[in-house]
């Protein structure tokens, strides 16, 4: 299963951007949001609670697409990057904690109802997900949890608006899966709700 997995991921990136016989048809887009952890407890808890406090943080993102207009299907490409930051006082002193996390993966989006100017989608994704050094820095010291790479996924709801003849915003709300394959013994899912806009040209 963990073989076939990378496969199926570096096949999706070749079939992307190949054999796309109209130009116009590939599109990129910027994408910026929020990432609001919703587990485990020692992510979401307080730093004061022996949390480290990582509630609503930003997000931000680039993505190509294939956009065939006859087709209900938009295959996408895409990298983000979550930026984790808490902040709390242990016996009067301030903690800062953070973690990033890169993604890379594909999504679908499968397009609902196509209105003119309005097309709801539902969308399914898969990512490979780097997360980096877990840190907490005391007044004169830090603790550091070594970086780990997982697999990934997501489900969510979205629109994509037309603002302009080649402009268009995607607007979306996924739950993410960031550790869904390759956990270790004893490892808490991590999860978090995602909001995002991308702007599409």
């Amino acid at each position: 299963m963990k073989k076939i997995i990378p496969l199926l991921f570096c096949g999706a990136l070749i079939l992307l951007f190949t054999n796309t016989s109209h130009a116009q048809m590939l599109r990129f887009g910027v994408s910026a949001g929020l990432t609001s952890m919703t587990a485990p407890s020692g992510y979401t808890n307080n730093v004061g609670t022996d949390g480290l406090g990582f509630g609503s943080n930003f997000n931000f993102g680039v993505q190509a697409r294939i956009d065939a207009p006859l087709i209900p299907l938009t295959p996408i490409v895409f990298i983000n990057y979550h930026m984790l930051r808490g902040s709390g006082n242990v016996d009067n002193y301030t903690v800062n904690t953070s973690q990033n996390i890169l993604s890379a993966g594909v999504e679908a989006e499968f397009n609902i109802l196509p209105l003119p100017l309005v097309k709801p989608y539902v969308s399914v994704e898969a990512a490979l997900n780097s997360f980096g050094d877990l840190k907490a820095d005391f007044p004169g010291f830090s603790l550091s949890q070594g970086s780990m790479t997982r697999y990934g996924g997501a489900l969510g709801v979205g629109a994509v608006i037309t603002v302009l003849p080649i402009v268009d915003l995607d607007a979306s709300l996924k739950y993410n899966l960031f550790n869904l394959i390759g956990k270790s013994s004893g490892e808490s899912s991590i999860n978090a709700l995602t909001l995002d806009l991308a702007l599409i040209f």
